[in-house]
């Protein structure tokens, strides 16, 4: 047995006897002989991640880590299953499944991305959201991912949290904007910017499998934050910084996607066909 799968198979126990399951409940996660949908278990919930062009990796890593252990039928979702590119041009993530093909999930999440406004015409994908959204049992976000499930209309009425340098155009979208890490709403949990998807995944997992196991996945992540600086909120940054990086974002913002405002409008009106 390699030193990898030792240490995988090891981790996997751990996790299921801390939780008084059996470890084979988990095993499935630490082989990658075939794609998530492959094999679907039909007494397993099924939890789709979006996928996109321009996605932030860290957004997805962070809670599809922390949400490991073989207890769900993971798919990975896009038109079609070509690789796609991710925010760092060397990252790419394959589909496992369709819009056309995935037609039910039990839990649907939506990681980000820095300019959420390129997605506003993927009416494609927008529609699948709301279609499928509309009967998930659990509706997610990491960073930006809100602003995405927004426009599919599916946080109307709900408190939500994104990106700090977006998080007032969530209201456009019906949405009560929060500054916070991680926000539950009913059935809604979203997360704020990039690293919170990772107390997002936990958040989930605790809601779904019991804090006993989202506890063991996070000494098993060895997630115990202690970063070098206090800069990571516009709080502990300060308003110069914090206005420097906005205009920065919303020029990379600008660069590529010109008309960014135009498209949020028409996203917002869009929304009517979801009454």
């Amino acid at each position: 047995m390699e030193r990898r799968d030792f240490i995988a198979r090891s981790a996997v126990a751990l996790i299921a006897a801390s939780v008084g399951a059996s470890p084979s409940l988990f095993a499935s996660s630490t082989t990658h002989s075939s794609p998530a949908s492959t094999h679907p278990s039909a007494d397993k919930p099924t939890l789709a991640f979006v996928i996109y062009p321009g996605m932030t990796p860290l957004d997805i890593i962070g809670p599809a880590t922390a949400l490991a252990g073989g207890v769900f039928n993971v798919e990975f979702v896009w038109r079609d299953l070509q690789p796609v590119k991710g925010e760092l041009a060397h990252v790419q993530f394959v589909p496992t499944t369709t819009f056309k093909q995935l037609k039910k999930v039990d839990i649907l999440c939506v990681t980000g991305t820095g300019n959420p406004y390129a997605l506003l015409n993927e009416t494609e994908m927008l529609d699948w959201l709301h279609e499928v959204g509309s009967r998930a049992q659990w509706v997610t976000s990491v960073c930006t991912g809100s602003i995405l499930l927004g426009a599919a209309g599916l946080m109307k009425g709900y408190k939500a949290t994104t990106h700090w340098s977006m998080i007032d155009d969530l209201a456009r979208f019906g949405a009560l904007p929060q500054n916070d890490r991680v926000v539950i709403d009913r059935n809604r949990i979203s997360g704020g910017g990039v690293t919170a998807g990772i107390d997002f995944g936990l958040t989930l997992r605790a809601r779904l499998l019991g804090d006993e196991s989202a506890k063991a996945a996070q000494l098993l992540m060895q997630y115990d934050p202690q970063p070098p600086f206090h800069s990571g909120t516009p709080q502990q940054a300060g308003e110069a910084m914090t206005t420097t990086l906005r205009k920065s974002v919303f020029s990379m913002v600008e660069a590529h996607t010109p008309d960014w405002q135009q498209r949020l409008q028409q996203s917002v009106e869009r929304m009517s066909r979801y009454q």
